[in-house]
């Protein structure tokens, strides 16, 4: 990888050396400098910046005003931050809605004092109470999946940009990083030219702080007990501010989480009598340490530098047993033991050359660079027993297991954009190189694993271009294009190699119309692409149980991206004085040779392998209502809630059939409350979260059938936020008070439709008391 990056590295300072004289020839043209140009990844009009003033009602921006020049994300009036008093909660409500109402496409926003509401470790907890979200599992909140299709489906950014995680799937476990580092999230349902062309679901990205203007930080101190399990706690600060030409956040913090994913499993037989099974407790620990920053240093009034260098590290302690039952389900009679501990490591910077040529056309150069690690050692005992519980043979130690898995990625682009008359023009380009290595070990004499010892490379250059324009005065048409080639080479054990070229054409289109003054209609047609997660192109064979609930896995280097057709169709209804919101919006996709996994006997275990499965369809129903009660004379009391409903259809190549996406639930709601009380400076509140049962039918290529039943799941949190000073709070929260059971029921047929075998798998969630202290300035 190393010619490979230094290649492109000079391409990179080519494309810097190129914008750069690109700007002197248009600086010589400019007539009247404009204002310094603040510039991010996330493509968002932002407003002139406001000195604090007391919270006040959000203003109604004219939809007919097409953006301005610039990339920065919008910025949230004054007076949302969590560490303000009052009724922040209430004032992060409608600030969401005044962003959500001026994007360009449809974007779902969740910020300020909402993001602390429940004192969540996790960012997926936090978002779990927007439309359409579940998870693949009722104690995996880190892996978003958007409209109940798999993770790989919802793009996961950070300020715009993608970040290593440590492992070979393209999205950051977002429980990585401390709510009370984030500003604001955004969900954004049809993507814009400018955004990657990834996340068919959705792109959830997380804005970090922009804390600047006069200094001010916050510290943040948190504990509390999981059920079973122990006590979590997190420390927490920041500190923004503005120095002369230089404006600077630094934040970072400690935390444990704490993750329990025990389960248990019975296994029986055709005619109903037990056939084995297993006990597995398990505990999971982590340890995670995060530093995000980012300066802009005004040169001159036409040039801004932008530094943002960001630092994350998690040790990962896992302790399990995996209990192994005898045939009649009476006794346990091994028990294999293993301990592992997984560090993943990200580091990085990004930097900007912000540059305003007058005329109202600003541009933006980039380079990021990006290096991670992820080193597992796997440390396995194992136990034979019998009926009586007397060891009959062992403790056996197993063969050590260490994996270390090197990662980095560079990009470099450049972006302009300009405002002729009506239009707001933009365009851009770029390329981006991402290479993972694996270099798997095993044994007391150490060797190497070839079917974990790998190197995959991938290149992507983009290009695009965009156009916004007000066609009634009214409303706001945004369409682009974006140019997407991809060349992937994937090289095993034996230095083999195995490449990949995709070239795609992904058009967008985005409209908004507001018929009124509170009434917003928007419809948007984007074309988005999945691409196999690294690891999934190479042969390489995973290890988990070997059983039905949990196969070894392999990947596929003949796995082809994914094209995805998508369509969103909805409207806003805005309430008393844009506090308040009515929604629906309807969504379909159309994907064409989906990735899924098959399943397969190999000596005695089973191996789930990747495969291009065929063509299928996405459609569904997304409501949204915000209603404070200023009807009846509680202004502070407000009632939240939303519903997604969705139905997949997947035709099988292999098997003809025509089923339902793997793992996809039908329905999800939520519903809770906001009460803020006066008196107390205090703000109750109550949310419900329900993924609703359902049931999948998988026919093999050999006759059999996988039929699996999903129980529901029900989830109730509670809130006491008290505002002690105006920086001062302190958030008391109960999560996960019905801790429900994750039931899953596997039924094996063979061809003839007789049951071969039923696994019933239990994995219970336990409840989390905490609480947290913060202390602004």
């Amino acid at each position: 990888m190393a010619v490979k990056t230094s290649a492109r590295t000079a391409c990179s300072v080519l494309v810097l050396v190129g914008l750069g004289s690109l700007a002197k020839a248009q600086e010589q043209q400019a007539a009247t400098p404009l204002p310094p140009v603040n510039v991010t990844t996330t493509p968002k009009a932002k407003p002139a910046k406001k000195a604090a003033v007391k919270k006040q009602s959000p203003e109604l921006v004219p939809a007919a005003a097409p953006p301005a020049p610039s990339f920065e994300p919008e910025a949230p009036p004054q007076g949302t931050a969590s560490k303000d008093g009052g009724n922040a909660i209430g004032a992060s409500g409608v600030s969401a809605l005044q962003v959500r109402s001026n994007a360009p496409n449809a974007t779902v926003v969740m910020e300020g004092a909402q993001l602390q509401q429940y004192n969540n470790l996790s960012i997926g907890d936090v978002v779990r109470r927007l439309p359409g979200v579940t998870f693949p599992g009722v104690n995996r909140s880190r892996d978003i999946k958007l409209r109940g299709i798999g993770k790989e489906y919802t793009q996961v950014l950070l300020d715009g940009r993608p970040l290593l995680d440590g492992d070979t799937s393209r999205n950051m476990e977002v429980d990585r990083i401390p709510a009370s580092l984030v500003e604001r999230i955004e969900i954004t349902r049809t993507p814009l030219a400018s955004m990657e062309s990834q996340g068919a679901a959705g792109t959830v990205n997380i804005i970090t702080r922009r804390a600047f203007g006069p200094s001010g930080g916050q510290v943040t101190v948190g504990g509390g007990h999981l059920e079973g399990n122990g006590t979590p706690g997190e420390l927490s600060g920041w500190q923004g501010g503005e120095a002369g030409p230089l404006r600077y956040f630094l934040g970072g913090g400690y935390q444990r989480r704490l993750v329990q994913e025990s389960k248990t499993e019975y296994v029986f037989d055709g005619a109903g009598g037990p056939d084995g099974g297993q006990r597995v407790p398990q505990q999971r620990e982590f340890d995670e340490y995060t530093f995000l920053s980012r300066f802009e240093l005004a040169i001159d009034p036409a040039n801004t530098i932008v530094f943002s260098p960001s630092y994350l590290k998690t040790t990962e302690d896992r302790d399990q047993h995996s209990l192994r039952l005898n045939g009649a389900q009476t006794y346990v009679n091994r028990d294999t033991h293993e301990v592992r501990e997984r560090i993943r490591e990200t580091y990085g910077a990004n930097v900007e050359w912000q540059h305003d040529f007058g005329n109202q056309i600003a541009s933006r150069v980039f380079f990021d660079y990006q290096q991670g690690r992820e080193d597992t050692t796997r440390a396995t005992t194992r136990t034979s027993y019998n009926s009586s519980g007397v060891i009959t043979s062992g403790p056996t130690v197993q063969e050590p297991r260490y994996v270390p898995i090197d990662l980095d990625r560079i990009a470099t682009g450049a972006d302009l954009k300009a405002r002729l008359g009506r239009h707001t023009l933009e365009t851009g380009f770029g390329w981006a190189q991402r290479g993972h290595e694996e270099n798997a070990i095993i044994g007391f004499t150490p060797r190497p694993v070839p079917e974990r010892t790998y190197e995959v490379t991938e290149d992507i250059y983009h290009a695009y271009i965009s156009d916004s324009v007000s066609l009634i005065g009214n409303d706001l048409l945004t369409i682009g294009l974006r140019l997407e080639h991809s060349m992937t080479e994937t090289v095993d054990v034996t230095k083999t190699g195995t490449e990949q070229d995709s070239t795609d054409l992904n058009p967008t289109i985005n409209y908004r119309l507001s018929a009124t003054s509170d009434l917003d209609f928007r419809f948007g047609v984007a074309r988005t692409l999945r691409r196999p997660d690294l690891g999934d192109l190479t042969p390489t064979l995973v290890e988990e149980d070997g059983t039905l609930s949990a196969p070894h896995t392999r990947g596929n280097p003949n796995l082809t991206p994914e094209k995805i057709w998508g369509l969103d169709v909805g409207g806003d209804y805005f309430l008393f004085n844009r506090t308040g919101l009515l929604s629906a919006n309807f969504f379909a996709r159309s994907f064409q040779d989906k990735i899924e996994g098959s399943l397969s006997l190999e000596g005695g275990d089973w191996v789930d392998t990747l495969r291009n499965a065929g063509d299928g369809e996405l459609y569904g129903v997304e409501l949204e209502a915000r209603v404070p009660f200023v009807f009846i004379g509680l202004p502070d009391l407000t009632l939240w809630g939303n519903a997604t409903a969705m139905k997949s259809e997947l035709t099988d190549r292999l098997t003809g059939q025509t089923r339902p996406f793997d793992e996809q639930p039908e329905f999800v709601t939520n519903i809770g409350f906001d009460y803020y009380v006066p008196a107390l400076a205090t703000t109750f509140g109550l949310g419900y979260n329900r993924t609703y049962a359902y049931d999948q039918d998988i026919l093999m290529v050999d006759g059999t059938r996988q039929q699996t039943s999903f129980s529901d799941l029900d989830r109730l949190d509670a809130s006491v936020r008290i505002s002690l000073d105006k920086e001062v709070v302190l958030t008391l929260t109960a999560s996960n008070l019905l801790r429900p059971d994750d039931v899953r029921t596997l039924v094996i047929r063979d061809a003839s439709g007789a049951v071969d075998s039923t696994t019933v798998s239990t994995e219970p969630s336990p409840s989390l008391y905490y609480g947290k202290l913060s202390f602004g300035w």
